[in-house]
């Protein structure tokens, strides 16, 4: 059985132990095992993608387009981290809480998960529900994010302004979301972004609110959205070893104020906040180490 994120000729035991390549690997220690109900069992996942980034640096390590490039009932191809439009899911969520933070809102603020009822633009009637279709009543801000309940963040987003989410998801470096054109779903991943945009917005947190990266082409620069780009090329050097391009230092750029950083680095790894939804032994703990997670 195929770990995923592991090393190719990676094997995990009947036991979930992880044996083959990734036994030595100090990245793969971190990953939780496997359960046994779990092991030898086909998911029917066809296709992904992996983009790795430093957020110092804004680096790529580790790019992965598809499962196989050659596959063509997979359209291996297609670079699904560069190219693939996909929705983000809950993933989306933390734009919102941000913006939140920003507007003074605080991780201790009480939000409510209970019915509610928003009116679309096109005068409907948007009843969003949670995952388990129940209702947890007064929450905090942090345990509303964490635990991931859809209502509160609906509730949140419609406070603080779609549009002003998505013009802080623009300076983030999402480059695919316009404004006005999106409803109270988009906190839920109801718009389409790509892998690479992400990591890269994901990064200005873990920076500590600052982008790292490579200036945007002038002819690909527009009012509003992000500046910077990660570096794919380090070193370009010619056929007798002279160095014709290095990427030596990066440029950055503030995006969001350290403290603002540090609030959502601090909910987003709060694996307190996430055990009564997720169990505490869940997939995004990492024993021994903090890790930010959505």
């Amino acid at each position: 059985t195929r770990l995923s994120g592991a090393p190719a000729g990676t094997v995990v035991n009947a036991e979930g132990g992880i044996v083959g390549a990734a036994a030595e690997c100090t990245a793969a220690a971190f990953l939780p095992e496997l359960a046994r109900e779990q092991a030898g069992q086909d998911y029917h996942v066809t296709n992904g993608a992996v983009l790795v980034l430093r957020p110092g640096s804004g680096e790529i390590l580790a790019l992965v387009g598809s499962a196989d490039y050659w596959d063509a009932d997979i359209d291996g191809a297609f670079n699904i981290a560069i190219d693939g439009l996909r929705q983000p899911g809950s993933s989306f969520k933390p734009f919102t809480y941000v913006e939140a933070l920003r507007l003074n809102y605080a991780p201790a603020t009480m939000l409510l998960d209970v019915p509610m009822n928003f009116t679309t633009a096109e005068g409907g009637v948007y009843a969003p529900e949670n995952y388990d279709r129940k209702f947890h009543g007064p929450v905090s801000l942090r345990q509303a994010l964490q635990r991931s309940y859809n209502i509160p963040a609906v509730d949140l987003m419609n406070r603080v302004g779609i549009d002003n989410v998505v013009r802080l998801a623009h300076r983030l470096g999402i480059d695919t979301l316009e404004t006005g054109q999106y409803g109270l779903a988009l906190t839920l991943g109801g718009g389409e972004v790509t892998l690479l945009d992400m990591t890269y917005a994901y990064s200005v947190f873990a920076n500590n609110g600052v982008m790292a990266g490579q200036p945007v082409p002038t002819d690909r620069q527009k009012p509003g959205f992000r500046q910077l780009d990660p570096a794919v090329i380090l070193r370009i050097e010619d056929a007798d070893g002279d160095v014709l391009y290095a990427y030596e230092a990066p440029q950055t750029q503030p995006i969001l104020s350290t403290e603002l950083a540090y609030l959502i680095n601090d909910i987003l790894s709060d694996n307190n906040a996430r055990t009564a939804a997720f169990g505490r032994d869940n997939p995004l703990y990492l024993p021994g180490r903090p890790a930010a997670a959505k």
